[in-house]
């Protein structure tokens, strides 16, 4: 069971640092194999926005950006995603950033132009496939502040190696309940706004379902889910997934 402080924090206020933490749950019975910051590369990727973007003279596939990142200077970076534009939100990595490849990142000049930083794609970053350009992003945050505070990715990350008569912490509001025991603190459950019209005419017509062997199956639950539309998850849903090592796709 992998989950990110973060993410716990939304059910319960911990109060314990991560090694504290980690220490009170293996003492509990639940052995914590692992704290991590996995993210901790994207505390040097920050928001930033594109002021102008011009074409490259030396290059007929690159453009020359400048971009706003907070400090009032704005830096000079060479882009050769095809969606860069002026007025664009995008993550940028700094001089000294180490990306997941390896590569650490030096002031350099491309082509003859300077280049500050990249203007970095999902890909690049290893928070999901996407192949199809630079992250366009839309976060009400200053510019400046760090993908990783974001993202809210800037947190430690702990995986517990379950036992099995332990099934009841192999999610995050069962490790949740038991870090409210541990803390003698209140969780806070989610709340479900979702209403149900179970007398709607237009439910029964399109779908029933009969149980013939009541003495086998006491009770069969079914829901009817119309309209969906395949597309991304919300971001705050593709942060949780990300803090424990998933891949968002799609909701």
């Amino acid at each position: 069971m992998k989950f990110s402080i973060n993410w716990l924090n939304e059910y319960v206020d911990v109060k314990l640092t991560p090694q504290e933490l980690s220490d009170r749950l293996t003492m509990a019975g639940l052995e914590v194999d692992a704290v991590s910051y996995d993210f901790a590369f994207l505390d040097t990727v920050v928001l930033g926005k594109i002021e102008e973007c011009a074409k490259h003279p030396n290059a007929d596939k690159l453009q020359l950006c400048k971009v706003n990142i907070g400090t009032g200077e704005l830096k000079d970076v060479v882009c050769g995603a095809p969606n860069a534009k002026a007025g664009m939100q995008v993550a940028m990595a700094q001089v000294g950033t180490t990306l997941p490849n390896g590569l650490t990142l030096k002031a350099t000049k491309i082509r003859g132009e300077k280049s500050e930083g990249m203007l970095c794609s999902a890909t690049e970053l290893g928070l999901y496939e996407d192949h199809s350009g630079i992250l366009d992003l839309a976060f009400d945050l200053p510019l400046g502040t760090s993908l990783s505070e974001a993202l809210g990715l800037n947190s430690a990350t702990l995986e517990v190696d379950l036992t099995p008569n332990r099934v009841d912490c192999a999610s995050i509001l069962g490790i949740a309940r038991e870090v409210a025991a541990i803390q003698g603190a209140e969780m806070t459950k989610p709340a479900i706004a979702t209403k149900f019209d179970n007398e709607n005419p237009a439910l029964h017509q399109a779908t029933s379902v009969t149980v013939e062997a009541k003495d086998h199956c006491p009770r069969y639950a079914a829901r009817l889910v119309k309209n969906v539309k395949i597309k991304p998850s919300p971001q705050w849903l593709q942060s949780c997934l990300l803090s424990v090592g998933l891949r968002p796709i799609n909701n």
